[in-house]
């Protein structure tokens, strides 16, 4: 096995490339690395200390877009491609991609994520006010604009599962941990993707897995606190 991932399980930009390298049956092992603590070798393999860090043999590839298109176009010949062809269908996944990677990310992580997860690990209280003002203000018009794009389909792009489904979905997990992900009711499209993909074998094992590091997580958090 020569493909290494170097990330941490609650980074949505780690799940993204897991899910891709799940998705093309690709072996690899898995380090975590904490972002916030990263080891001392870390500087060596990442030049902005960011995950997640690909290493193929002596091949090294930061940035989780740069990787996912690596992995696609690597190993074609196991469960097809991820990453369209045709000039049309990549420029609109690699848009999905992006939108998702940027604005999907910020809103999602500074509104939700870092108020509920990172303030605990900080022995801070969850923000409650900037969480609530995140779902109720902030993020619909971020799941509006992806529920009119979806609206009609079964995903984003060529009738099937590309990177931009799996992006989009790889944000949206962190609102699932932290218990707030959107209304079916108000954005029913961009949720049928959500469970369409949650569903697959693939998202299901990693989802698993990655609700045990959380509790594994909180549990040792709170044995801290009762010291």
């Amino acid at each position: 096995m020569s493909i290494v991932i170097h990330g941490s399980a609650l980074s949505p930009f780690t799940r993204k490339v897991t899910l891709v390298a799940m998705e093309k049956a690709i072996p690899f092992e898995s380090k975590d690395i904490n972002p916030y603590k990263p080891p001392e070798y870390f500087a060596s393999i990442s030049p902005l200390l960011r995950i997640p860090v690909l290493e193929d043999g002596d091949y090294v590839l930061n940035d989780s877009s740069a990787i996912s298109a690596y992995l696609d176009d690597a190993f074609p010949i196991l469960n097809g491609s991820l990453i369209p062809s045709t000039p049309k269908a990549l420029g609109y996944v690699l848009w999905i991609e992006e939108y998702a990677d940027t604005a999907l990310f910020r809103d999602i992580s500074e509104g939700v994520f870092r108020p509920t997860f990172i303030n605990q690990m900080l022995g801070k209280p969850i923000d409650t006010g900037k969480i609530e003002e995140a779902v109720t203000q902030i993020l619909p018009a971020r799941f509006g604009y992806l529920e009119n794009e979806i609206s009609g389909k079964d995903y984003f792009s060529e009738d099937r599962l590309t990177l931009a489904d799996i992006s989009v979905y790889a944000q949206m997990v962190n609102l699932d941990h932290a218990g707030q992900l959107p209304q079916r009711e108000t954005f029913p499209a961009l949720m049928d993707l959500y469970s369409r993909i949650m569903s697959r074998e693939t998202s299901k094992e990693l989802h698993a897995l990655e609700a045990q590091y959380l509790d594994l997580m909180m549990g040792q958090l709170k044995s801290s606190a009762r010291g």
